[in-house]
């Protein structure tokens, strides 16, 4: 038995079946009623007393409640999932069936007691999901994602991919808009080392925000390019919208994929090729997931448009080593001292985000510049790390000898590494905040 979701999330059980045809008669004839815009019957009650009536059942009063709850779940825009969705804990909901609903909190999946009715009522809960992200899938395209709303990304796989199934990942962003001091109170870092990264994008140089899964890289990439000035001219490219940006001169492309006929895929790669015609300085590219999408965002950042992206990795040098990889599968005839060229004229810093084991916590544990080559080999210089130091979070000023140090001294940026302690640590705020968070944690654990 796995660990599980505290505080107990309660959820009617499954239905019975004669229950499950009740509560499917009074959502026909809600949907009949919409659909001849007489509106939806505003006594339940007598909704599911009449639906009972017409299939020949007679239900008790606790019978009645059960079918009521789930209608009245009906009526919240996740369903049965609405109390998770409001959680602000989970930033991850995964159902692999109807019985079957996981959490993530700082990446570790427990189960919760919330359930749908039946399967049906799973799989119709899935396609209106879909249908509100504006996605679909069938047999012949098993796999969607989409955004059922500005914060809330959805990822389903059909059925007929999946042992049981449907299977239905809905990530949730907790930020509505995000700057760097939001993040500082946050925890993520304490603030002059997210001013240092504030400061290298300001100046225009290209950061790798690298990372797992639901370590907050799409957080902090929004943080970033929140402070790009107001007069250049911003280009966000994705594969799902999630980055919004509150900047007067931004334009958003989505890539696409094939339709049901094998036609109409535009690829990560082509957005970044049509976005050097749009004008554009500035470029946030979504995510780095394939050769061909490395290959054009390092040749965008590399031709002067200055940019930010994601990449799945679990260190700075296995983020350039990534890199490496996708370019040389792109450019079989390259040697490794070429690749590396390419990488350091395109991309100045990688900052890597994971969760800290000892607090579960979002933090940055490491920054590092790129370049120059030598001997072939690509140089790296780490500026910060994160030490716990007894068991508190704290990052080592690892360098102060920054390729940018004289413009991020200049105005309007003005961070310096003068003044700066051998160790940082988070505002006394924050850090009060996390213990007392943490001694809960071990409470309830205990």
């Amino acid at each position: 038995m796995g660990e599980r979701w505290q505080p107990d999330l309660s959820s009617a059980p499954s239905l019975p079946p004669v229950l499950a045809h009740v509560l499917a008669e009074v959502r026909r004839f809600a949907a009949a009623s919409r659909e001849a815009d007489t509106g939806r019957p505003a006594d339940l009650g007598r909704a599911i007393s009449d639906a009972a009536a017409r299939l020949g059942v007679e239900l008790s009063s606790f019978e009645r409640d059960e079918v009521l709850a789930h209608l009245e779940s009906d009526e919240r825009p996740f369903g049965v999932l609405q109390p998770l969705i409001d959680d602000a804990r989970v930033s991850d909901i995964i159902v692999s069936g109807f019985s079957k609903v996981s959490v993530q909190q700082s990446r570790r999946s427990l189960r919760t007691q919330v359930r749908f009715p039946d399967q049906r009522s799973y799989e119709a809960f899935v396609e209106r999901l879909l249908l509100k992200a504006g996605a679909s899938y069938s047999t012949r395209q098993p796999i969607a994602d989409g955004m059922a709303s500005s914060l809330v990304r959805v990822h389903a796989v059909h059925r007929s991919l999946c042992e049981d199934g449907p299977y239905l990942t809905i990530r949730i962003n907790r930020f509505t808009s995000v700057s760097v001091d939001d993040l500082a109170a946050s925890g993520l870092a304490p603030r002059p080392v997210l001013a240092y990264l504030a400061g290298v994008v300001g100046i225009g140089r290209t950061v790798l925000v690298v990372g797992e899964v639901g370590t907050g890289k799409t957080t902090l990439a929004r943080a970033l390019a929140s402070g790009i000035p107001h007069e250049e001219s911003v280009l966000v490219i994705e594969d799902t919208p999630e980055i919004r940006l509150d900047h007067p001169h931004v334009r958003y492309i989505s890539t696409r994929e094939e339709n049901i006929e094998g036609e109409g895929r535009v690829s990560p790669a082509q957005c970044i090729r049509a976005g050097m015609r749009m004008a554009m300085n500035r470029i946030i590219f979504g995510e780095i997931r394939d050769a061909e999408a490395a290959e054009a965002f390092v040749d965008v950042c590399a031709s002067g448009h200055s940019g930010i992206s994601t990449l799945h990795a679990r260190s700075a040098a296995d983020a350039v080593t990534r890199l490496e990889l996708f370019l040389a599968r792109a450019q079989r005839s390259a040697d490794r001292g070429v690749l590396g060229s390419q990488v350091a004229t395109a991309v100045q810093a990688v900052v890597v985000v994971d969760v800290c084991k000892a607090t579960g916590m979002r933090r940055i544990m490491e920054v590092r510049e790129l370049g120059p080559v030598a001997d072939g080999i690509l140089r790296h210089r780490d500026i910060f790390s994160y030490r716990p130091s007894h068991g508190a979070p704290s990052w080592a000023v690892a360098g102060r000898v920054s390729a940018h140090r004289e413009q991020l001294e200049r105005e309007p940026h003005r961070f310096s590494f003068q003044g700066l302690p051998e160790r940082l640590f988070l505002d006394d705020r924050v850090a009060y905040r996390e213990a007392a968070m943490s001694l809960r944690r071990e409470a309830a654990q205990g």
